[in-house]
């Protein structure tokens, strides 16, 4: 009866669908630097990266907006806590523009994630994170259409979504020092 009971368990534990974990990309160096931007950073110093969201930002969670207010994108979720993976692709935006990145560095950016999400009335995708650097703060964002809500979809546009918002947040981060 015990072995019955364990096959049983073992049988129902693999019908459990595991959710598609989804990355994001870093900003390229040609989209970052500009050809221009890599060149002087590294005058500036180092520069420390951190990244926050409030819930339900703040798990790995891709997050749809419906007419009835904020629901899980299913069989779907970030590879990491989305702050997590949003610090490491900022990091390396940052890097790919010539910053050298360290956690003990004085100089701080800090990012917080306030829109991450798929809007399902509007069709689109939409990014926004607010960054503070050297007493210096700004909203970058971006919208992205989508078709279909499911599949890969939602997180690919958030993807192309986010990447321009890290271009446009390294630029900013070296005009900034």
């Amino acid at each position: 009866m015990r072995s019955l009971l364990l096959i049983l368990a073992l049988a129902l534990a693999g019908c459990a669908v595991t959710p598609k974990a989804y990355d994001l990309s870093a900003a390229a160096p040609a989209l970052s630097a500009r050809g221009t931007l890599a060149h002087g950073a590294l005058a500036h110093g180092a520069l420390a990266v951190e990244a926050s969201a409030e819930p339900p930002l703040d798990g790995d969670v891709i997050v749809i907006r419906t007419a009835n207010g904020l629901e899980r994108l299913g069989g779907a979720q970030w590879a990491e806590t989305l702050p997590r993976l949003a610090q490491s692709r900022v990091t390396q935006s940052l890097e790919n523009a010539g910053w050298r990145v360290e956690d003990s560095a004085a100089a701080r950016l800090r990012v917080s994630i306030r829109r991450f999400e798929v809007d399902s009335v509007r069709r689109e995708v939409l990014v926004e994170l607010e960054a503070q650097l050297s007493g210096a703060a700004r909203v970058f964002s971006a919208r992205e259409p989508i078709g279909e809500i499911s599949g890969a979809e939602p997180a690919q546009a958030l993807d192309r979504a986010f990447s321009r918002v890290l271009a446009d947040l390294a630029r900013w981060t070296v005009a900034s020092r």
